[in-house]
């Protein structure tokens, strides 16, 4: 089954936090390369996969804290 597609609060911390780890290093990348110029269809890419992975996080209550760059779970 999709990530995206798993009932809301049914994915595994872990998976989470992966899916965290994921954002942080694509969050990273896209500025380290943000002195090149990337074509329209990479910075899309890029886009597309920071949007699906917060939908992830956001659907199962979670975000990451600014402050202390960490999983946690969203006040409602």
């Amino acid at each position: 089954m999709s990530l995206q597609l798993s009932p809301q609060g049914h994915i595994n911390r872990t998976v989470l936090q992966a899916v965290a780890a994921a954002i942080k290093s694509i969050e990273r990348v896209s500025g380290a390369i943000e002195e090149y110029e990337i074509g329209k269809d990479d910075a899309e890419l890029l886009s597309s996969a920071l949007t699906d992975l917060w939908a992830i996080l956001e659907t199962n209550g979670y975000t990451i804290d600014i402050d202390t760059n960490r999983l946690r779970r969203m006040t409602p």
